[in-house]
């Protein structure tokens, strides 16, 4: 009797499991203004549940940002260009873009040139407001977050690869719940590629469905898109 309880109640806790991950998603994609490009049905019960324990720690300021409260680190909670909006169920980021579901991010340039003049010399290599070469440069990406204001702070900065890589470590579902309207494609890091002999090239992270969490070292005149972060 005692083994027919045990089997009993983990068949009820099984079969609660699957509904609450089912609900968390099934909520998720009604907030969202294109249900596939949301990548849920890409992810098991698994990694919901991994995505959901990581991100518990993260909690909407109410102001466009949203603060990792494990390690105290603030992220804006939209991709640079777009705009913060609070909605009935949660909040959203929008804006007008010529961008496929861009909803008004913009891409930016890591760098004008191809060399170390907009990033440190020593490592890891990140983004600088002076060339330390000599030879000056300017930084879309580095200008972009270092000229917000969003909360009232002005001590944003570009992501760096560890933290890029940190957000995208688990569940793309959950992360979107966080940070809804990402973008399915590169995200800038702040650091160079230190691999690189010629020094033309920096870190990227992708935040593509099938991508998710992946590297990429891409010249630096390219434009991707970007995340700021604080302090």
């Amino acid at each position: 009797m005692k083994n027919q309880l045990t089997i009993f109640f983990s068949s009820i806790l099984q079969c609660y499991f699957v509904l609450s991950v089912s609900f968390f998603a099934i909520a998720n994609c009604e907030q969202k203004k294109d249900k596939e490009t949301q990548g849920f049905l890409n992810e098991d019960a698994n990694v919901l549940l991994a995505g959901a324990l990581f991100f518990s720690t993260y909690r909407s300021n109410g102001d466009g940002t949203i603060t990792d409260s494990s390690i105290g680190l603030t992220w804006k909670i939209c991709s640079q260009g777009q705009t913060y909006v609070a909605t009935s169920g949660g909040y959203s980021c929008e804006g007008a873009s010529l961008i496929n579901n861009g909803w008004g991010a913009v891409q930016l340039q890591y760098c004008n040139l191809n060399n170390d003049a907009c990033n440190a010399v020593s490592l890891p290599k990140a983004l600088v407001p002076v060339s330390q070469i000599g030879v000056a440069g300017s930084s879309e990406a580095y200008n972009s977050c270092s000229g917000d204001r969003t909360g009232g702070y002005s001590n944003w900065r570009v992501a760096s690869y560890t933290e890029l890589k940190l957000l995208s470590s688990s569940s793309r579902a959950e992360m979107l719940m966080k940070f809804p309207d990402t973008i399915e494609d590169l995200y800038w890091s702040a650091w160079a590629n230190e691999q690189d002999p010629s020094n033309q090239t920096a870190r990227a992270v992708s935040f593509a469905r099938d991508k998710f969490g992946t590297d990429n070292a891409s010249n630096k005149t390219n434009r991707y898109f970007v995340r700021c972060v604080r302090p």
